[in-house]
C-alpha cells in the first residue's frame, strides 16, 4: 500500500465513523405524547478532503460505501424521538470503530495500522408551526457533538514499534426544519434539513434527509430514503471537509 492510498483509506474511514444520523421521522399519527426508538443504517459514499494527524498531508476522498466497509469493525446507531403537544425532542447517537492497515513501501518500509473510534451525539428541539390532517411543519435548533479517538501504529525493522494518538472534540449548533406529508393510509413522506455556520465548531455544516415512511401497525414502522451530510471542520493540521451521501434505512418502534 502506498502512503497516499493509506492516507485516503484512513481519512475516509474517519469520515464514516463520524457520520451522524439525521433526525428521523416516523409515519404521521395522532397528536398525543409518544416515544419512538429506532435503529438505522446510513450507507454513505464519501467525497472531499480529510487529515487525521499533524504533519500528514490532507487526503483526497472519493469512495463508495462498499470501499469504506472493508475495514469497518462495528458500531451502534440509534435515534430517540419524544413528542408532547407541539414540541418534539430528538436525540441521535452513533458509535463506530474502524481499523485500516497496510504496508508502506520505501527504504523505511513498515506495517501500519490505524484504529479510529468515534462518538457522535445530536440533540434537536422542534416546535410545530403548522398542522393539518395531511401535513405538519416543524422548526427548531440543536447541537451536534463530535468526539474522535485516533491511534496509529507502525512496526518496522529500522524503526521498531511506534504509536501516536490524537483526540478531537467539537460542537456544532444548527437550525433545523422538518416537513411531514401523509401520502396514503400507512404511508408518509418526510423532509428534514439543518444548517450551522457559526464557526463555534465547524466553519460550516449542513444536512438534508428525505424519506418515505411505512407503518406496518401502530407500533412498528420502516423508513427508506436518501441523506446528504456536509461538514467543514479545521483545527491546526486537523482537517475534516467532507460531504457524505447515500441511502438511509431505519426500523422504528413506538411506545
Amino acid at each position: 500500500m502506498t502512503l497516499s492510498r493509506f492516507l485516503r483509506s484512513a481519512a475516509c474511514l474517519l469520515v464514516l465513523s463520524c457520520a451522524a444520523g439525521a433526525a428521523g421521522a416516523q409515519a404521521m399519527d395522532e397528536d398525543q405524547p409518544r416515544l419512538v426508538l429506532s435503529g438505522y443504517l446510513f450507507a454513505s459514499g464519501l467525497s472531499g478532503q480529510a487529515s487525521t494527524f499533524e504533519n500528514l498531508p490532507p487526503a483526497d476522498i472519493d469512495l463508495s460505501f462498499g470501499d469504506v466497509l472493508e475495514d469497518f469493525e462495528g458500531g451502534l446507531m440509534g435515534v430517540a424521538e419524544y413528542r408532547t403537544g407541539p414540541v418534539t425532542l430528538l436525540g441521535d447517537m452513533m458509535f463506530t470503530q474502524v481499523r485500516p492497515g497496510g504496508t508502506l513501501q520505501g527504504p523505511l518500509a513498515s506495517d501500519v495500522e490505524l484504529r479510529q473510534r468515534s462518538l457522535t451525539l445530536q440533540t434537536t428541539a422542534l416546535y410545530r408551526l403548522h398542522a393539518t390532517p395531511d401535513m405538519r411543519v416543524d422548526l427548531g435548533a440543536g447541537l451536534r457533538y463530535w468526539h474522535m479517538d485516533n491511534k496509529i501504529s507502525t512496526s518496522s525493522d529500522a524503526l521498531g514499534y511506534r504509536t501516536r494518538s490524537q483526540d478531537q472534540d467539537w460542537v456544532d449548533p444548527v437550525v433545523a426544519a422538518r416537513v411531514q406529508v401523509r401520502l396514503a393510509p400507512g404511508w408518509a413522506a418526510t423532509a428534514y434539513a439543518d444548517y450551522g455556520f457559526s464557526g463555534v465548531g465547524s466553519d460550516k455544516t449542513w444536512q438534508l434527509l428525505g424519506t418515505v415512511d411505512y407503518s406496518w401497525n401502530e407500533r412498528m414502522s420502516l423508513r427508506m430514503g436518501y441523506r446528504v451530510l456536509a461538514t467543514d471542520y479545521r483545527n491546526g493540521d486537523f482537517l475534516y471537509d467532507v460531504t457524505m451521501r447515500g441511502p438511509v434505512l431505519g426500523l422504528a418502534y413506538r411506545f
